[in-house]
């Protein structure tokens, strides 16, 4: 069994898209804001909550702009609540940033850092495995790269 999850692909008006690095993340590597369900929440609930938990950004700021089709697998174990997971399934929404970098308010017991990064420069940011061609994939499903 897969915990359930949200991914958040924000791109800004420079065509730039936010990462954050986690705490617990070695401090060259980055991921897009997201996470787990929680009980009773809907992906799309989840995915704002998320979004504004780590970096502060409100849903008033973002402009959807549509969500994956087909979750992306990542297999690893996990212990969370209690049970025990094979590893995350991972939904992804695209979201335009319509407010201003002075509403990101990090999230510091969670998050490092954050960096707008051009599609171009994912690569030296996304350095899990599988991690760039995974996201890079749902960036061209939902925008126009």
């Amino acid at each position: 069994m897969f915990r359930k999850g949200v991914s958040a692909l924000i791109i800004n008006k420079n065509q730039e898209f936010l990462l954050v690095n986690l705490q617990s993340f070695k401090a060259h590597f980055f991921a897009v804001p997201g996470g787990g369900l929680e009980d009773d929440e809907s992906l799309e609930e989840a995915v704002y909550r998320e979004v504004q938990e780590e970096v502060g950004i409100h849903k008033e700021s973002l402009k959807c702009i549509g969500a994956s089709k087909q979750p992306v697998q990542f297999k690893f174990n996990l212990n969370r609540d209690g049970k025990v997971y094979e590893g995350s399934e991972r939904y992804f929404f695209g979201f335009r940033f319509i407010g201003n970098d002075d509403e990101i308010k990090l999230q510091e017991s969670e998050v490092r850092s954050y960096k707008w990064v051009s599609f171009n420069d994912l690569k030296g940011y996304l350095l899990f495995d599988n991690q760039l061609e995974e996201t890079s994939e749902k960036i061209n499903e939902l925008f126009s790269f």
